[in-house]
């Protein structure tokens, strides 16, 4: 049975609304239908939605345009804009930031149906982005980590992910799994921290051959024990060699690692096999912690707050402004996944439809975790000191660690304990410098 496509009409014209709708049920389309911007943005968050009909003026009770929010956080949504004749030339403007096209008052039958056909159909040729539709963000960081990763996505070479506790690591994997995965591909997660050699031998050594299929995910891979290194290392290069002696190999395998601290620091310490190290770190893709992208923590809240209020069956329906600023202001050293539990949590309490600033407070203080620890304070006391120092010394880390009263041994441990590569300052501290020779040039 195929499933209907699905439309949303969001219009405070109500008389326009019923008519756009009546002429879409005439044509087999499901349709949702309100005039309320927070229960349109509810409507998008609790269902998949294929066409977004709504007008300009549509908003939710912050301010924020409806139209606006749904281009951040639905990207492939295709969005048509209603508005009356005068205001042509405003949605023809429009069309050209991303929405599809305009609809003019009143409408035509014959106009609204090849409109509609043809955002369908567009969208269906534009490059599928529902791989990564379980990552939210609107901060050009995470975007670029998502653009690497959809580029690597279409080979099978072998990727290292970085990131702190809760950062989405194994998200990450599932979408770049995701994008040339068929249904007789396996995902298969393991997680190195608690393996041993049995283990390791049933879950994985056992099933690598030159026909394998599978994207095997090898979660916390620096945690894996020295001896267990030597035997993975040995199979997967026997495999390799299997694969490249037999032209027809079968063989879909693509090895994807997560590390919370960098793992290249972890190899220069001799922490980590040398020639591992190099099979499987093809390519590495950081994930920022949420710290470094306050501007997604808005659009994460309401994701969480829109899936935990149907899970949970609660009637809660937006996130007061003070409360969102009250979220942004937060460490999180839990990252996303502390963000999650702590939306989870104040859904459950709540006795509104808006989530109060006085609310997330007291969870916020309540809970542990998010409530900083003296450990947790002086852990972020010294990623700031660090990333200070290394920006004064342009990445030099024998300058930096003298600074810093440590020898380099004990410098590097720190970086690796805080997951940041002198070579990252080295690369800002070119650019600034480019920038400010172009701003010179340019007078």
């Amino acid at each position: 049975m195929m499933t209907k496509t699905t439309i949303l009409i969001a219009d405070e014209d109500k008389e326009h609304l019923e008519q756009v709708k009546h002429l879409l049920l005439e044509q087999n389309y499901e349709v949702f239908c309100t005039a309320d911007g927070d229960q349109a943005l509810l409507i998008l968050q609790q269902n998949k939605i294929d066409l977004l009909i709504t007008n300009f003026q549509l908003s939710l009770v912050n301010g924020n345009k409806l139209y606006k929010l749904a281009q951040a956080q639905y990207q492939s949504l295709p969005i048509l804009i209603t508005t009356h004749s005068t205001a042509l030339a405003e949605a023809l403007v429009a069309s050209q930031r991303g929405i599809f096209g305009f609809i003019a008052k009143p409408v035509e039958r014959q106009y609204l149906t090849e409109i509609t056909r043809n955002a369908l159909t567009s969208t269906k040729r534009r490059n599928n982005t529902d791989w990564k539709s379980g990552i939210l963000t609107c901060t050009k960081e995470m975007e670029k980590v998502l653009d690497q990763a959809h580029h690597v996505a279409e080979s099978n070479i072998n990727v290292v992910i970085q990131g702190a506790k809760g950062c989405g690591k194994k998200l990450l994997a599932k979408a770049i799994h995701s994008v040339a995965a068929n249904d007789k591909k396996p995902f298969i997660y393991i997680d190195c921290a608690r393996l041993d050699e049995d283990q390791l031998n049933e879950q994985l050594l056992n099933n690598l051959n030159k026909d394998t299929k599978a994207t095997i995910f090898l979660d916390n891979i620096n945690k894996l024990a020295a001896p267990l290194q030597q035997s993975l290392l040995t199979s997967l290069q026997s495999c390799q060699r299997a694969i490249a002696a037999s032209p027809h190999s079968d063989s879909d395998l693509r090895i994807i690692c997560s590390c919370k601290a960098n793992l290249e620091q972890i190899m220069l310490q001799g922490y980590f096999d040398k020639e591992l190290f190099y099979l499987l770190n093809v390519i590495t893709l950081t994930i920022p912690a949420l710290r470094d992208r306050v501007e997604d923590i808005p659009i994460l809240a309401r994701h969480f707050l829109a899936e935990h209020s149907l899970k949970h069956n609660r009637k809660v329906r937006n996130i007061s402004p003070g409360a969102l600023h009250l979220l942004a202001k937060s460490t999180w050293p839990n990252n996303v996944k502390q963000l999650g539990e702590v939306v989870k949590q104040v859904v459950i309490e709540s006795t509104s439809p808006v989530i109060s600033e006085k609310l997330i407070a007291s969870v916020i203080v309540d809970d542990n975790s998010a409530m900083l620890s003296f450990n947790q304070a002086r852990a972020n006391f010294e990623r700031d000191y660090l990333m200070k120092v290394l920006q004064v010394t342009e990445g030099n880390v024998t300058h930096a660690a003298r600074i810093a009263e440590r020898n380099r041994t004990d410098f590097y441990k720190l970086l690796n304990k805080h997951t940041l590569s002198p070579t990252d300052f080295k690369q800002k501290i070119r650019r600034s410098r480019n920038t400010k020779t172009e701003q010179k040039l340019l007078g």
